[in-house]
């Protein structure tokens, strides 16, 4: 099953929201449904009243774009190797350990115990002149270096004294790329994106890249319906209502703890351009449903959760869901994936 970022981004992936939302309670005043007819359209809207899409056949994914994106996401898990045989350079990144004394005697908080730190040359927010000092030095180097504390320095015992801190360099880190396979996207993008294969993560990729050209280049001629922005945001707001039901915790004690949002409110105000994008898809995508003729069959319904669950009863989902929320998904999943093959088959990613 292809699954887009965006899709998963705005909850329209049943995997990933009856997942989450299986095990915890209800919101039973909130109703996924709700907006849509029969077949899993907007009620009384016709999307491309709304939105003039592009020629398709324009849509590329090239070489490029991909390896492009997949740089992207091996960057933020590179590898690591420890260094011994060189001296510090700047912007090195190295593993070091330290001891703090002003006057000779150690302060609270001055030493790392023996653990070890990476500290980032030029980037990790050390005492002026502290990091910019271990540049030359080689690792398994023992030496002190001498710094001064600011004055308005957050700890006014130390502010305005000068300090000796004695050093020793375990190692210094390089980052490499790893290497892209199916081993990387199950250990570091499963999680967050339910991928397991490469592959899977690479029918993704190329949706993004065909959905940006897209939006790029779809003329929006009408503004967005309000109704659809403000459904999207509850839609998200419903999902997070469900981690905190299970918890026992109060919504705003739940946005505030994961750094969310300060309140509901807050949430509602901060979620506005997030929504907004996603309504702009919905748009594009059932505007291509309209263009096609192309309405969910209760087949398709029974094979989604085939693959879904290798089980086509899926009365469990259509009653926490409804049958026009299931249709819905199904439809924009169908669209998005039409919309790759159509970018595949126009560009080159060989």
């Amino acid at each position: 099953m292809k699954k887009t970022l965006r899709i998963i981004a705005l909850l329209l992936v049943l995997t990933v929201v009856l997942c989450a939302c299986g095990s915890k309670e209800e919101n039973t005043a909130f109703s996924h449904s709700k907006p849509y007819d029969e077949n899993g359209y907007w009620k009384d809207l016709k999307a491309s009243e709304y939105v003039e899409l592009p020629d398709l056949s324009t849509v590329k994914i090239n070489k490029a774009d991909m390896d492009e994106q997949i740089a992207m996401f091996l960057a933020y898990y590179p590898d690591t190797k420890e260094i011994y045989d060189r001296a510090v350079i700047d912007d090195d990144s190295l593993n070091i350990d330290y001891v703090g004394k002003v006057d000779g005697v150690e302060f609270e908080g001055g030493s790392t115990e023996g653990k070890g730190t990476t500290v980032t040359i030029g980037v990790t927010n050390y005492i002026d002149g502290f990091l910019p000092q271990l540049v030359g030095h080689f690792p398994g180097e023992t030496f002190d270096i001498n710094v001064t504390f600011p004055e308005g320095y957050q700890n006014a015992d130390l502010a305005g004294k000068a300090a000796v801190f004695t050093i020793k360099i375990n190692y210094i880190v390089e980052y490499e790329l790893p290497e892209w396979n199916d081993e990387f996207v199950k250990n570091n993008l499963s999680a967050n994106y339910g991928w397991q294969t490469a592959a899977e993560a690479e029918d993704s990729i190329k949706a993004v890249i065909a959905e940006d050209f897209v939006l790029a280049n779809a003329k929006f001629v009408k503004d967005v319906p309000q109704e659809m922005i403000d459904y999207l945001t509850d839609l998200r707001l419903n999902y997070y209502q469900g981690y905190a039901a299970g918890s026992n915790v109060e919504i705003n004690s739940f946005l505030q703890y994961y750094k969310i949002a300060d309140s509901v409110e807050d949430f509602r105000e901060k979620y506005k351009p997030e929504a907004l994008e996603g309504a702009k898809f919905n748009l594009i995508y059932q505007a291509m449903a309209e263009a096609a003729g192309y309405t969910v069959s209760d087949d398709e319904v029974k094979q989604y959760f085939m693959d879904l669950n290798d089980t086509d009863d899926y009365t469990e989902y259509e009653k926490a869901f409804g049958l026009p929320y299931i249709k819905a998904v199904i439809m924009y999943e169908k669209m998005s994936n039409k919309l790759v093959e159509t970018a595949i088959n126009n560009g080159n990613t060989k």
